[in-house]
C-alpha cells in the first residue's frame, strides 16, 4: 500500500510544470489534507507504542528509529499523540485533513493548560478548520487566558510584578549588556514605544529597500532605546522628535475593555491587552489614570466609526476599534502596531470603497502587497472573522 501511493506522488511530479496556478493551489492544498491524515495515522501508531508493555524502546525513541527525525521532533510527535488520545474531535479533523499537524500541537498544548474536554468543547477546533495555524495559535493562547477566573488572573499579576528586574553588566568583550523583565503591561508599553521609534528611524533611513543598507533592524531597535533613554527633550536639532502630538494611537498602549468591567457588573468581562492577553482590572483602573499610554475602546461607545466616502484614512478610533476586533494582521496575526488599515473595497475610482468599520480589515505591509499586486483577497467566514485567501481558492 504505501509504495503503491509513494509511486502515485512521484508520478505526479513531472506534470507540475504544465499546471496552471489554480490547478498547483489544489494540489498543495489536497498535500496539506494528506499530510493530515498521515500525521493522525503516525499520531496512532506512536500511541500504540506508547502502550505497549513489552520493555522495548519507548515511543519517543521507536519514533526516532524508524522515520530518522531528531529527538526533539521525535518527543513533540509522541506529546501530540497522546494529548490526541484524549481528544476525538481534534484527531478527526487531523485524519480527514481538515487541520494541519501544526493546528493538532496547537491544540494539544491547549489542553495541556486546560483540559482536553474544555478544548474539545471550545470553538478552537472550528477556528482552526477555518484559519491557518499561527492565527488559530494566538487565538487559542487569548482562549486559554480567559479561562482564568479574574481572581487568578490578579494573582499572577502581581507575582509578575514582583519578579521585575533590570540588569545592566559588562560582557566579556566590553560590551554593555541590558537584561529585562517586566510584568506584561509595563513590557508592552516599553515595546510599543521602542517599536515606534524604531520606525521612524526606519523612514529616516529611507524606509524599504534603503534602510538596511544603514543599519540592521536589531540596531535600529538598540538605536531607538538609546534615543528613548538619553535625547533631552526639546532637542529637535539634534533629534527630531515624532511629529505627532500626542502620539499616534498605533504608538499607544492599547487596552481593550468592556462596559460590564468598567461598571462593575462583569468583573470577568474582556479586558486585555491585543496581542499580549487580559489584565486584572484594578490593573485597567491604574492605566486609566495615564493617558499618554492609554487608548481604551469600550463596547457600544457612540464613536463615529462609518464615514463613508467622507474619509480616505482609519480615524484613530476606527483603527482601535480594528485593533478589539482583528487583534492583528488578519493574514498572518502580526501585531497591530505594524499594520494598517485597509480598505477591502479600494476607496479610490472606480471602486469608490467607504471606510466604513465593517469595510476595514487590520493588514501588515507584506500581506498589502499580497492583496495589491498579487491577487489575494479579503474574505469574511461563517464565523464572522476576516480572513486572506489566495488567488483561485474556493474555501
Amino acid at each position: 500500500m504505501f509504495e503503491a501511493f509513494l509511486a502515485e506522488v512521484a508520478a505526479l511530479q513531472p506534470q507540475l510544470p504544465t499546471l496552471g496556478r489554480g490547478e498547483l493551489t489544489t494540489v498543495l492544498s489536497q498535500l496539506g489534507r494528506i499530510r493530515g491524515a498521515v500525521s493522525a495515522l503516525e499520531a496512532h501508531t506512536a500511541a500504540a507504542l506508547d502502550a505497549l508493555d513489552d520493555n522495548g524502546p519507548s515511543a519517543s525513541a521507536s519514533v526516532r528509529a524508524s522515520t530518522k527525525c531528531s529527538q526533539r521532533e521525535a518527543d513533540r510527535r509522541v506529546r501530540r499523540a497522546q494529548g490526541l488520545a484524549e481528544m476525538p474531535h481534534t484527531r478527526a479533523a487531523l485524519a480527514r485533513g481538515r487541520i494541519t499537524e501544526e493546528h493538532a500541537d496547537v491544540l494539544v498544548r491547549a489542553a495541556d493548560a486546560t483540559s482536553a474536554e474544555l478544548v474539545e468543547q471550545s470553538p478552537l477546533l472550528d477556528h482552526a478548520e477555518a484559519r491557518p495555524a499561527d492565527l488559530t495559535a494566538r487565538d487559542a493562547r487569548a482562549w486559554v487566558r480567559r479561562q482564568h477566573h479574574e481572581t487568578d488572573r490578579a494573582r499572577r499579576f502581581r507575582r509578575q510584578r514582583a519578579d521585575r528586574r533590570l540588569s545592566i553588566f559588562s560582557g566579556d568583550d566590553g560590551m554593555t549588556i541590558v537584561h529585562g523583565e517586566f510584568d506584561p503591561v509595563v513590557g508592552e508599553a516599553i515595546r510599543v514605544a521602542v517599536e515606534a521609534e524604531a520606525r521612524r528611524l526606519f523612514r529616516l533611513d529611507g524606509g524599504r529597500g534603503e534602510a538596511d543598507k544603514i543599519r540592521s533592524r536589531q540596531q535600529r531597535l538598540a538605536d531607538a532605546l538609546e534615543s528613548l533613554l538619553t535625547t533631552e527633550p526639546g532637542a529637535a536639532e539634534i533629534h527630531p522628535p515624532s511629529p505627532c502630538l500626542p502620539r499616534p494611537v498605533r504608538s499607544q498602549l492599547l487596552v481593550v475593555a468592556e462596559s460590564g468591567v468598567i461598571d462593575g457588573t462583569d468583573p470577568d468581562g474582556r479586558c486585555e491587552i491585543p496581542g499580549v492577553g487580559p489584565i486584572p482590572t484594578a490593573e485597567l483602573e491604574r492605566l486609566a489614570c495615564n493617558a499618554d499610554i492609554f487608548g481604551l475602546v469600550f463596547s457600544g461607545n457612540g464613536q463615529p466609526l462609518w464615514h463613508g466616502r467622507r474619509h480616505c484614512t482609519a480615524t484613530d478610533d476606527q483603527f482601535r476599534a480594528l485593533v478589539a476586533r482583528d487583534g492583528g494582521c488578519i493574514g498572518c496575526g502580526l501585531a497591530p502596531q505594524f499594520c494598517e488599515a485597509h480598505h477591502i473595497v479600494p476607496w479610490a475610482p472606480p471602486a469608490r470603497g467607504p471606510t466604513d468599520i465593517d469595510k476595514l480589515v487590520l493588514i501588515c505591509q507584506h500581506e498589502h502587497h499580497l492583496i495589491h499586486d498579487h491577487g489575494w483577497k479579503v474574505v469574511r467566514g461563517p464565523d464572522a472573522r476576516f480572513r486572506l485567501d489566495p488567488p483561485g481558492s474556493t474555501r
